[in-house]
C-alpha cells in the first residue's frame, strides 16, 4: 500500500485571531490528557501494515506544546508509522526560541511553517497577531541556527488596511528572508468569526482589489524565483509542501485529533470539532463521511494545482465527455483555462474564479 500522510491537529492558541475559523482553546487545560489520547489514537493503528511518508502537525499553534511534548507526537508517528520523508511544525513566530527550534530540530521536524501573515506591524495588529514584523525576522533567523534548511511563511492577502504598497513591502521583507516556501491566502471572512460580528470587510479589499492584490503576489513572487504550483502556494524547486500535495492529488492520509479529516482506504471520515468530545470518547468518536476519491474529488482538487488534471483518466461517459469538452474549450476561450495535449489547467486568472469554473465543470 502506498505511503500515507499523517495530518496532527493540535487544538490549543495563546489567544484567538479575530479573522480565524480553525478549530481551537485558549485555555492550556488538557493537554496532557490531549496528549495521551492523541497518542493512544494514533497506536491504534499499530499492526495495520500503515506506514506514512509525511506528517503536518498543525492547528490552533502546535508552538505553545513544549518541545519534549511535540517530539513525542512524532515519535509516536515513527513508532507506528515507520514514519520518515517531510515533517512540517507550524509555528508562531511570538511562540518559539532558540532553545525550543534546536530541541524540535533534533527530535525529527525538518520543516517550519510560520504563521507570519504581514510584514505591517498595524496590519497585524489589526488582524490580533501576537508579534510584530521584526519578530519573524528574529524567529527566521533562529530557525535557520537550529538547523531548518527547509521553511515556509504565510502571507495573507485583502486583509484590513492592505493596499499594494503594504503588501510590495510585504513581499520584498519576506523574500529577503529567503524562505523555501510561501503561501499566499486570500482573507475570507467566516461567518461567526469577531471579524464577520464587526463587520471588518469594511476595512478590507474589495473583490477587485483582492484579485489585484493576489495577481501582484503571484507576479512578484515568480519573478523572485518561486514557481506557483497550486492557487496558495510557492516554492522553490524541489521545495513543494509534499503533505499538502496529498491533498490536492486525491492521495490518502490519517488526521488525528478534534476536526481532523481523513482518507483512508477510499473511506472519508472526520473528528468533530471538540476538546472535551474527543477526550471523552478516548479518540474514537470518528464520524464517515463516506467514500473519497470519485470524478468530482479528482477534479475539483487537481485543478488548484498548476499542474491541472489529464481528463483522459476521468471515467466519464461519452456523453459527459463530449459535455466537459465542450466546456472545457469555452473557458479556454475565455482565458480562464489552459488546454496541452490531454490535461487541463486554470490560468492565474482562472484561479481567481475557480470556484465558478469547477463547478461548472462537474455538471456533465
Amino acid at each position: 500500500m502506498k505511503p500515507v500522510g499523517i495530518y496532527v491537529h493540535i487544538p490549543f492558541c495563546a489567544s484567538k485571531c479575530g479573522y480565524c475559523d480553525f478549530y481551537s482553546e485558549t485555555s492550556a487545560e488538557g493537554q496532557e490528557e490531549y496528549l495521551h489520547v492523541l497518542s493512544q489514537e494514533i497506536r491504534s493503528y499499530a499492526g495495520t501494515g500503515t506506514r506514512a511518508d509525511s506528517l503536518f502537525v498543525g492547528g490552533g499553534t502546535p508552538s505553545v506544546l513544549r518541545a519534549d511534548q511535540l517530539n513525542r507526537i512524532l515519535d509516536s508517528c515513527r513508532d507506528v508509522f515507520g514514519l520518515s520523508g517531510e515533517c512540517t511544525l507550524e509555528a508562531n513566530p511570538d511562540s518559539v526560541s532558540p532553545a525550543f527550534l534546536e530541541e524540535v530540530r533534533r527530535g525529527g521536524y525538518n520543516r517550519i511553517s510560520f504563521g507570519a501573515q504581514s510584514a505591517d506591524d498595524q496590519e497585524l495588529r489589526l488582524l490580533g497577531r501576537r508579534h510584530n514584523a521584526s519578530r519573524i525576522t528574529e524567529a527566521v533567523r533562529e530557525a535557520r541556527c537550529a538547523g531548518f534548511e527547509n521553511l515556509s511563511l504565510d502571507i495573507m492577502l485583502g486583509i484590513p488596511e492592505q493596499d499594494a504598497k503594504s503588501l510590495a513591502r510585504t513581499l520584498d521583507t519576506f523574500i529577503s528572508l529567503e524562505p523555501e516556501h510561501l503561501s499566499c491566502y486570500l482573507l475570507k471572512i467566516e461567518e461567526g468569526t469577531p471579524f464577520a460580528r464587526k463587520h471588518m470587510e469594511r476595512y478590507c479589499a474589495g473583490e477587485d482589489q483582492s484579485a489585484e492584490l493576489y495577481l501582484q503576489a503571484a507576479d512578484t513572487l515568480e519573478q523572485a524565483g518561486y514557481h506557483q504550483y497550486e492557487i496558495s502556494n510557492f516554492a522553490r524547486p524541489g521545495k513543494e509542501c509534499t503533505h499538502n500535495l496529498k491533498y490536492w492529488r486525491c492521495e490518502e492520509y490519517l488526521g488525528f485529533g478534534p476536526a481532523a479529516h481523513s482518507f483512508f482506504r477510499g473511506e472519508r471520515f472526520y473528528h468533530p470539532r471538540g476538546l472535551d468530545a474527543y477526550l471523552e470518547s478516548n479518540g474514537e468518536n470518528r464520524i464517515s463521511d463516506g467514500p473519497g476519491g470519485d470524478t468530482e474529488e479528482r477534479v475539483m482538487l487537481g485543478l488548484r494545482l498548476t499542474e491541472g488534471i489529464s481528463y483522459d483518466t476521468l471515467p466519464l461517459t461519452e456523453i459527459e465527455r463530449q459535455n466537459f469538452l465542450r466546456k472545457v474549450k469555452k473557458f479556454t476561450k475565455a482565458g480562464l483555462l489552459e488546454q496541452k495535449n490531454n490535461r487541463i489547467r486554470l490560468t492565474k486568472q482562472g484561479f481567481l474564479v475557480s470556484n465558478f469554473v469547477i463547478s461548472d465543470l462537474l455538471f456533465f
